[in-house]
Formats: structure tokens, sequence, C-alpha cells
């Protein structure tokens, strides 16, 4: 469905999206996504069309046909879990596995103009590491740097660091985090076809605010809506 980004109306149904859903609204906008599954489409077809479909395949013939595989450029940097699905003989991976791990799901490629693949049973986001490592670079606005006592009993420390982080996250999320409105917002963003327009519309003519806003968007079409997946939203 394509929608109207001047139309607040149009973006209602992100009033029920779950974490995993705002996730796949931002990748689905990716034009590398987009160009990436139009590949994998192509080939598969091809590949059904000659050997036939799942759970018929002749999958004998069809893991010899060099469409199956991804090319190398894609599979650089694999660890070995994700190339489970990789020919016995080779390192080469199958295009649906490298799909997979190239952007961070499970399942079998969703087409991005599906705008509600059903959680779990078509989208399965992978895990990610949500762990900060020690840095000496100072927190971001939305890190919140944290100290226990290792002379002092470790469990009454983290409850009570549980409670002071959810009172932080509840009114960082609140202010600047990833509430829906933001998010429906970055949403419309991505989709507008007219800066000017965006920036008295929905920015209320403020250009440094546009020029943030339009960033925070742009990180989680690219990269950040794996973080998205498993974040708080409220």
């Amino acid at each position: 469905m394509q929608r109207d980004w001047q139309k607040q109306d149009d973006y209602r149904f992100t009033e029920s999206l779950s974490s995993a859903l705002w996730a796949w609204q931002f990748l689905r906008r990716n034009p590398r996504y987009r160009q990436d599954y139009q590949w994998f489409i192509k080939n598969w077809r091809a590949l059904e069309a000659d050997y036939g479909r799942a759970p018929h395949r002749d999958f004998a013939r069809w893991k010899l046909d060099e469409r199956a595989y991804a090319p190398e450029d894609m599979t650089q940097g694999l660890c070995a879990d994700d190339k489970s699905c990789a020919s016995p003989d080779s390192e080469r991976v199958l295009i649906e596995c490298a799909m997979g791990a190239k952007w961070g799901f499970y399942k079998f490629p969703n087409d991005p103009d599906e705008e509600f693949p059903r959680v779990p049973e078509q989208l399965l986001w992978r895990e990610i590491s949500t762990w900060l490592p020690d840095t000496d670079a100072p927190a971001k606005p939305h890190e919140l740097e944290v100290y226990l006592d290792l002379r002092l009993p470790v469990k009454q420390q983290l409850e009570e660091l549980k409670r002071v982080v959810a009172i932080r996250q509840n009114t960082y999320i609140k202010k600047h985090g990833w509430n829906r409105d933001n998010l429906q917002r970055y949403l419309r963003i991505i989709d507008a076809d007219d800066e000017e327009l965006v920036i008295a519309r929905l920015c209320d003519s403020d250009i440094e605010r546009y020029t943030y806003e339009r960033q925070q968007a742009l990180e989680l079409r690219d990269s950040d809506y794996l973080r998205l997946a498993v974040a708080v939203i409220k």
C-alpha cells in the first residue's frame, strides 16, 4: 500500500505495532534491502522453475546450481553459525541463508511490499548483543553510565540498578526516545518526497530539528532497526 506522508491517518497502523514490526517498517524502506530482495527472489523463482518447490524440489540438483549461492562479497565476514547452510564441500552459502545473515532474520526473506508479515511465523529477528563494552568515550545521550561496588553483594546492587534504569529509561523515552510518535514521524520523513514541506509540516520549520530527525530515521532504516526490534516502545 502506498501511503501519503502528509496524511497522519495513513500512519495510524503504527499505533498497534510490536517492536518486531516497527523494525520491519524501517528495514522494508531500505533501498539496499529492496535491491537484495529483488536479486534473491529472481534467482529463487528461477531455481523453483527448474527444480521444483519445497518439499518436492530436487535439492540434489538445486545445490549444484550457481544461482543457489550468494556471491563472495555478500558472505565475507560471516561467522560459523551464519554459514550453517554452506555447501558441505565448500564455504559457499545458500542465498536464503546469506540474506538472513546480512539483514538479521532467521526466516525466509520477506517481500518489502509486505507490510505486516506474521511474527514469528514469517518474521523472526536474530538476537543481537545489547551489552555496551567498556570504553573511554563519553556516554551518548541514550546511554547510562553505571557503577557497581565489587565489595558489596551483586544481587542487591543489580535490583537497585534495575529500578534506577527503569525510571531513567521512562524519562528518556518520553522526551527523546523511540516512542510511537517519534517513530511514526521518522517513517513519514523517510517516505516524504519534498524536503521543504517536511520541514514545515513535521518539524515546525526548524531545520536543525529536521536534520537531526532525518539522521535518526536513516539510522533506523539502515542499521538500528535490529535494536528497535528489542526496544521498549511506548
